[in-house]
């Protein structure tokens, strides 16, 4: 596990106000479930991995966190100091130990390692984090004694009426010395207001002194218990990543309505237009050009691509593509390099050669199309023949003419042509032109000899 101080992390709250069946922090914040922020944050802090509490049939929570952390299962929610001491005695340090809860993930790495340094510069029984948070409802005040130490945290419910409230709230973030911190567990009391074993109240039965280090930005301290924190969460971090990305050379056009992931990566000199959506494990290569109003979820793109107002997810797009406006790219699609598509075309699970065109209104779907291929507007490849799917195969330089039906299996050979308005459902030969469509009928008279209408 490494050579660094212990960490554990606190996640098995059961996230009542979130007013959900997926445990609090599993909810997601910037592409990623929010427990995953708090333990990335003490892993580089401490240099090894984090001890995680978690909660009775908490299986989704474990598997979410694999072997990325050791699991401890508090088996009755009886509160976060009953939760600390769920830690079995091999996994219980006697030298510092970093605590800190599950739902906060703005922490910062660099916070927690400041917050060790101060507690091995001087010998105390503990450091806690403390904050001036902006709204600091639900937290629990910060009482000091008359040399400035912490005497003790009073939790927001157990607060005396008519007393001045503190303005330094607790962030859940200490560091205790071990030994003092597994001891003070076992004389933890329930006479507060839930009836619950308070971690706080372990500050107050330590031996030595109790100091505080201010975190120096408030936003950092922002715990989430409801959907309402954790958009407040949501705005925190998206503005980080946009900011960070801004400072490596991408232009955004509209940062405040432009909604990034904290997994996206976007290369250098690319601009991202108002009201645009990337999403999940989305990397842009440099020099691109998004939207306005595209989302982008899980997609891979080369350098120099531009994308218009159009929804890609789960798709890989060379360097140079063009995607026009109201397209849908959908999983399992290459396109190429050079490949372009006009407005309102929708290409799934396909493979597009480089340097191919399909225009507006084209639908390809399951196919597997050729380098310098022409698909004319309107065409379709149908896939699906009521019981299963299956699969086109343009080649090469084929030339498919505008509102083409191609009904597969079908093969089109190097070469070939596809006359416009064509049904076509056998293969063609390389450089033949299929012409699959009905002979022209004029009737002369006609007009003359309908009804007049009411």
């Amino acid at each position: 596990m490494g050579d660094g101080p212990h960490a554990v992390i606190l996640a098995a709250g059961q996230g009542k106000r979130m007013r959900s069946a997926l445990p609090k922090v599993l909810h997601s914040l910037g592409g990623r479930p929010l427990v995953l922020y708090v333990l990335e944050a003490a892993r580089l802090a401490t240099g090894r991995a984090p001890v995680v509490v978690i909660g009775r049939d908490a299986s989704e929570l474990r598997d979410q966190l694999g072997d990325t952390a050791i699991c401890v299962e508090q088996h009755e929610a009886l509160g976060t100091g009953d939760a600390l001491r769920s830690v079995p005695d091999e996994l219980r340090d006697p030298g510092p130990v970093l605590v800190v809860h599950g739902d906060s993930p703005l922490l910062k790495p660099e916070t927690l390692r400041r917050l060790l340094e101060a507690h091995a510069a001087t010998p105390r029984a503990c450091t806690l984090l403390v904050g001036v948070p902006r709204d600091p409802t639900g937290m629990g005040r910060v009482i000091r004694d008359a040399g400035g130490h912490v005497a003790r945290i009073v939790e927001e419910a157990d607060l005396p009426l008519g007393e001045p409230v503190p303005l330094e709230c607790n962030a859940g973030v200490y560091v205790f010395e071990g030994t003092q911190l597994w001891a003070a567990l076992d004389r933890l009391g329930t006479a507060n207001a839930q009836r619950e074993y308070y971690l706080t109240d372990v500050v107050a039965l330590l031996s030595g002194p109790v100091e505080a280090v201010l975190v120096a930005d408030p936003d950092e301290v922002l715990g989430i218990n409801d959907r309402r924190q954790l958009a407040a969460a949501e705005a925190v971090l998206r503005h980080r990543t946009v900011d960070a990305l801004m400072l490596s050379g991408v232009t955004f056009e509209d940062p405040d309505t432009t909604y990034v992931d904290s997994t996206v990566a976007v290369g250098r000199d690319s601009v991202i237009h108002a009201m645009t959506s990337l999403r999940g494990a989305t990397t842009l290569g440099a020099g691109c050009e998004i939207g306005p109003m595209a989302v982008l979820t899980d997609v891979r793109a080369g350098d120099g691509v531009i994308i218009g107002p159009s929804h890609l997810e789960q798709c890989e797009l060379g360097h140079g593509v063009r995607v026009g406006p109201y397209c849908r790219v959908r999983p399992n699609t290459v396109l190429a390099s050079g490949v372009e598509l006009g407005t309102h075309a929708e290409v799934k699970n396909s493979t597009v050669g480089a340097g191919t065109h399909i225009s507006h209104f084209s639908c390809v779907l399951d196919s597997d199309v050729g380098e310098g291929v022409t698909i004319g507007a309107g065409t379709v490849t149908c896939n699906y023949d009521g019981a299963a799917k299956h699969r086109t195969t343009i080649g090469d330089r084929v030339f498919v003419g505008t509102n083409a039906t191609l009904v597969a299996p079908v093969r089109l050979g190097e070469g070939s042509y596809i006359g416009a308005g064509s049904f076509v459902d056998h293969d063609v030969p390389a450089g033949a032109l299929a012409v699959g469509r009905s002979r022209q009928r004029n009737v002369e008279g006609w007009a003359a000899r309908r009804p007049l209408q009411p």
